[in-house]
């Protein structure tokens, strides 16, 4: 910018003495003009990057100026235009330049963003949602953003207890509170981000504003699908409660005064389903090894009355919580393979393995009973009630006989996250 400005200088200097006396004095305003627009451009080269507003509006005005100086000035000299004909064409031109290449300008000056307003917040939503899931995870996915926002050089997590974002190393870095994403506005320390968009640029305090708006904003997100989460877990424990005290009631009346076995049995197994129903909606959270150890108890206790032998067995690489209808049609289906073991086959020994791996979740049930040719059995409510709750986890469920006798069933559902 130097070497340019003082070229300039000098050819205007050489130019003075060839233009016509009338134009002298203005001819000798230009070197003038163009040594003020380069001083000020030295002297906001520390502050442009950091008052990226007023400062750089006068920088470009100040090169508009300049232009329009000089542009009228080769006017006159090379074309005889008049003073009034030139000053006018020169501003035109300039203005006209101005309007061209200031997105450019303010690019070059501000940085181009890497996220729109869009891509942020697909990346606060997601980041939302895992850290209700790996609350572990949080700062690790908000520094992730922050790297997708400003683009620095280097992150490093260090110590503090700001509670705003604030700039460092006049510009250089910007240190952003990491809060507790899960207990509230106590922080866990800072980030500091390097050297903006790769070191093309300071950091200045808009984007300091832009942080804080960022992880307020991620609060904000938490905040509403705790209090979301919250509103519906009232709302299934009224549900349970009512289920329980009316329902239950009426068909455990209408149990003892069933007029047939076949009656009682029938009311028996929907007010065990119901009991399922009941306290899956008021429970606050279904971790899998909790649940495993409920179906092994509940199926223990379902062969034991027919006297069939059952070899339980369960492996996960990570105890996953599992939402209200994971937990639920899983427990229907195994509930509903045990009853064919009961019903159909006469089992008298069942063996079952429940695994989870990568996402991967298994469910083998292998029987020494009498049925056989899954492909010709007919598909009542029990086994289209299967392949409905299958296919609802997004899983695919088959059947094929054992030798020397018996049925193997498997259950595969190919995420369950």
């Amino acid at each position: 910018m130097a070497a340019g400005g003082g070229l300039c200088l000098g050819v205007f200097a050489a130019g003075c003495s060839m233009l016509p006396q009338e134009v002298q004095p203005a001819a000798a305003a230009g070197p003038v003009i163009w040594g003020v627009f380069l001083a000020s451009i030295v002297l906001l080269i520390p502050f442009i990057a950091r008052s990226q507003n007023v400062m750089r509006e006068f920088a470009m005005l100040a090169g508009v100026s300049t232009m329009a100086t000089s542009v009228d000035l080769l006017f006159v000299a090379a074309f005889s235009f008049s003073q009034f004909a030139s000053l006018t064409l020169s501003l035109f031109l300039a203005l006209g330049a101005y309007a061209a290449v200031r997105h450019w300008i303010v690019q070059q000056m501000m940085g181009a963003r890497t996220l729109t307003t869009e891509r942020m917040f697909e990346h606060l939503y997601r980041i939302a949602r895992e850290v209700e899931a790996r609350p572990e995870r949080a700062s690790d996915r908000m520094a992730e953003l922050l790297r997708h926002v400003f683009e620095p050089l280097e992150t490093v997590f260090t110590h503090g207890a700001d509670r705003h974002s604030r700039i460092s190393g006049n510009g250089a870095v910007l240190l952003v509170p990491m809060p507790n994403l899960m207990q509230g506005p106590e922080t866990d320390g800072m980030v500091a981000l390097r050297f903006a968009e790769r070191g093309k640029r300071l950091f200045t305090p808009e984007d300091a504003r832009l942080a804080d708006r960022i992880l307020e904003q991620l609060m904000r997100a938490l905040a509403h699908d705790r209090a979301v989460e919250r509103g519906r877990s009232e709302e299934r424990t009224r549900i349970a409660q009512d289920l329980h005290d009316d329902i239950g009631a009426r068909l455990l009346t209408l149990m003892y005064k069933s007029p047939t076995k076949e009656m009682e049995d029938y009311v028996r197994h929907t007010l065990q389903d119901l009991k399922t129903l009941t306290r899956g909606l008021a429970a606050q959270s279904h971790p899998l090894s909790h649940a495993a150890a409920e179906w092994k108890s509940d199926i223990t206790q379902r062969l034991a009355a027919v006297k069939c032998e059952l070899e339980w067995s369960t492996s996960y690489d990570q105890d996953l919580t599992l939402s209200v209808v994971q937990w639920s049609a899983i427990t229907r289906i195994l509930r509903e393979l045990v009853s064919n073991a009961i019903a159909h086959s006469k089992a008298q020994h069942v063996s079952i393995e429940c695994k989870l791996e990568q996402g991967h979740f298994s469910i083998v049930m292998n029987d020494d009973g009498v049925g056989r040719e899954p492909k010709r059995w007919s598909h009542g409510l029990g086994l289209g009630g299967i392949r409905k709750r299958v296919k609802m986890l997004g899983g695919s469920v088959h059947w094929q006989e054992r030798e020397p006798r018996g049925v193997r069933c498997e259950v595969l559902i190919d995420s369950l996250r």
